[in-house]
């Protein structure tokens, strides 16, 4: 019992050492999401070709895991999980008679949706982090992916319950819960 008890506590150790330096910087084209900075019409860069049979806009949204369970542990706990924005993969309809300011808050209020599922789940693993350790269970694959389930189902009812961002009232109250939402996780944020 103590030899397995003395073999865990190393391979923390040896985790933590080897996570000791920041994680690696996103790829090329990707945003991190920010409390300071909304998207822009400039980080749309997919080009289509002209007529096309596409008819609105697209957002490639996602969270990505940098890490492991030992790095709950530490300092970088936060940085685990991040939620990113493609730009490569991203164009806004430039067909869309309401013009582009509503498209991009429509587009943000969905990378607010994600950026509350990823303090949620950075949130539910860092109380999971023991019991995935000693236990295995619950997988970290399985709270990224019932994190990401959630964040498909919100984004669906707030795209219903504003008519895609049309409706300004109904836009207002999502926009009031989410920032309410995020400052109650802030605990959970990634650092600037």
């Amino acid at each position: 019992m103590n030899t397995r008890y003395l073999l865990v506590c190393c391979m923390l150790l040896l985790g933590y050492s080897s996570r000791a330096q920041p994680g690696k910087p996103l790829p090329a084209g990707y945003l991190q999401w920010s409390p300071t900075r909304y998207l822009q019409a400039s980080d749309f860069q997919l080009r289509i070709r002209p007529r096309n049979n596409l008819n609105q806009s697209v957002g490639n949204l996602g969270m990505q895991v940098d890490g492991n369970v030992y790095d709950l542990f530490g300092k970088r706990a936060n940085q685990v999980v991040q939620n990113v924005f493609d730009t490569s993969g991203s164009y806004l309809d430039s067909t869309d008679r309401l013009g582009t300011e509503l498209q991009l808050r429509y587009m943000q209020t969905l990378w607010d949706i994600n950026e509350v599922a990823a303090r949620r789940l950075r949130q539910e693993l860092r109380a999971s982090a023991k019991r995935m350790l000693w236990v295995g269970k619950p997988s970290m694959d399985d709270l990224i992916r019932l994190a990401y389930e959630a964040a498909n189902k919100r984004q669906i009812q707030y795209a219903d319950e504003t008519k895609y961002g049309h409706f300004v009232d109904k836009q207002e109250d999502w926009q009031n819960q989410l920032a309410k939402e995020l400052a109650e996780l802030a605990a959970f944020a990634v650092p600037n």
